[in-house]
């Protein structure tokens, strides 16, 4: 049994997903394009990821699918589902697949299957936050048993995700930057002028913004007042995100109140919001909440290969997690053609991750491409750029020397879970990086490289249960330095995706100040 999930032009961020099922066995790939072909937040057709996730399972033909799931695309002008009835008659690679396969949900329902079916709960509250939805819904409500998920709501006002969509692009950072407004945020956190003056319409699921934001775009309806500094910018960008957390927190105890469920699946672009999460978590409305660590739109296609794992073909929720490691697998010969295809470096054959524990506690800078990439937009280990958080000014030389990128982005720490509460103020485990907890006072003059401005980080939990060789290198970095924690961040640069190939991470460590590779079993070291 075989199921593909899509997500397809011209959304932004398409690719692709798979279910297969195979004496018993059941198993995941998925994949943005954007790594495939190399062009941040692809619009392609995902043809070369929808590739890439058949080679990684063993399916030869597009005919060997079963079902075909694929959220339906709306017309910018006129919001018509203008491709639900026959959606992929202008896909070449899907014209001859038999139409009674292909089937299409509406794309919120997409993100409310990601989060619910891929957690831990068997009965959960969904909310999705995100910019447009197929029906212009903003923020919708979801209810989700065993294997059944209802929407309860929705709303089409302008909501919180297309508020923060419209300052970013004030502040100057374009669209699909949001990620650079809550990290600048922070920073004007002391001032205490109002640039915004943010208006709070908000009854239930239906927060409304359309005083502020001008509809069907990502402009404001007023003009700011010039911004002529940095700290001009870092204020803007504080007032919305206080904005994004205080509504985010309205939004849960409402849904607490509506559903009286005591669990949460969160989803939708706003779900990567990972400062606002950590406040929604210490708010105490749920009991628990997860979010899947491809909350935004590359978690779309795996979110339309659950609905159709369990809606359509009504396959029992029995798993209790999905890992994030979906990507493909590059074995050992694909690895060693690709060392063999470049120069410049040294070649370690033995005892890799020992040496490249030295030389991370020698503090240098490290790439690190092993086993499947991480679904979503976050490196989680497999696909990282690793450092020693114990100098502070290692964040200045990531982002100026390797990253290229603007000197107030900070990195995350990522610690052996079992020392989580050592050193950070959460009471759990944080696997996806989609919590800011603060770091505790006594260890801040250890980690100075993975702290934010406000005194949090980013965290990302490691346990050997969900990735043995990344639990590994940190633990024997801890042996040598008596921190359990490293510095992580993507393995791109600015304006690049994550790397996904070996031949990937090699043109990349050799184009930037990285120092060594750990690739696989090898080593590399620059001459």
């Amino acid at each position: 049994m075989n199921v593909l999930g899509l997500h397809k032009d011209p959304w932004h961020d398409t690719g692709a997903a798979i279910i297969s099922e195979r004496n018993g066995v059941v198993r995941f790939a998925n994949l943005a394009e954007e790594r495939c072909n190399r062009e941040k937040n692809s619009r392609l057709f995902p043809e070369l990821s929808v590739r890439a996730c058949m080679d990684q399972l063993g399916i030869d033909h597009v005919d060997d699918f079963d079902l075909i799931v694929l959220d339906y695309i709306v017309d910018g002008t006129d919001w018509r589902r203008d491709q639900q009835t026959t959606p992929c008659r202008q896909d070449v690679f899907l014209a001859d697949v038999d139409p009674a396969k292909i089937h299409v949900v509406n794309h919120h329902l997409a993100h409310a299957c990601n989060a619910y079916y891929s957690s831990p709960f068997d009965d959960a509250a969904v909310l999705v936050v995100d910019g447009r939805g197929s029906d212009r819904e903003t923020q919708s409500l979801y209810v989700a048993d065993g294997n059944g998920i209802e929407l309860l709501d929705k709303s089409d006002a302008i909501g919180i995700g297309l508020l923060y969509a419209a300052v970013t692009q004030a502040v100057g950072f374009g669209l699909l930057q949001e990620g650079k407004t809550m990290g600048l945020a922070p920073y004007g956190g002391d001032d205490r002028r109002t640039f915004l003056d943010i208006p709070r319409r908000r009854s239930g699921v239906g927060l409304d913004y359309s005083e502020l934001c001008v509809e069907d775009s990502y402009d404001l309806r007023r003009d700011l007042p010039p911004l002529e500094t940095m700290q001009d910018r870092a204020r803007v960008a504080w007032e919305v995100q206080n904005e994004c957390e205080e509504a985010l927190i309205e939004l849960a105890r409402w849904v607490r109140n509506r559903t009286g469920r005591s669990r949460l699946c969160f989803s939708g672009g706003v779900a990567l919001n990972s400062v606002a999460n950590y406040q929604l978590l210490r708010a105490g409305i749920f009991d628990e909440v997860f979010i899947n660590p491809a909350a935004s739109d590359p978690g779309i296609p795996l979110g339309c290969a659950l609905y159709g794992w369990h809606r359509i073909l009504g396959r029992t929720k029995t798993w209790s997690s999905i890992s994030p490691y979906l990507g493909p697998d590059y074995d050992l010969e694909r690895i060693e053609s690709a060392i063999a295809s470049f120069s410049g470096f040294t070649v370690i054959e033995s005892g890799a991750l020992e040496q490249t524990a030295d030389l991370l506690a020698e503090n240098r800078i490290i790439g690190c491409f092993q086993g499947r990439s991480e679904m979503g937009p976050r490196a989680l280990g497999n696909r990282s750029i690793l450092m020693s958080p114990m100098e502070g000014a290692n964040k200045d030389v990531l982002n100026a020397r390797v990253k290229h990128r603007e000197e107030f982005r900070p990195f995350a720490p990522a610690i052996l879970a079992e020392h989580t509460q050592e050193w950070f103020d959460i009471d759990r485990e944080s696997p996806y990086m989609l919590l800011v907890p603060p770091v505790l006072p006594g260890q801040r003059d250890r980690i100075p490289a993975v702290i934010h401005v406000d005194g949090t980080g980013r965290l990302q939990t490691v346990t050997k249960e969900l990735n043995a060789p990344y639990y590994e290198l940190i633990r024997a970095f801890c042996e040598r330095t008596g921190v359990p924690v490293l510095l992580n961040t993507s393995f791109n640069v600015a304006g690049e995706p994550i790397v996904e190939t070996p031949e990937d991470a090699i043109k990349c460590f050799l184009g930037t100040h990285i120092e060594a590779l750990y690739i696989g079993d090898f080593l590399l070291i620059k001459d």
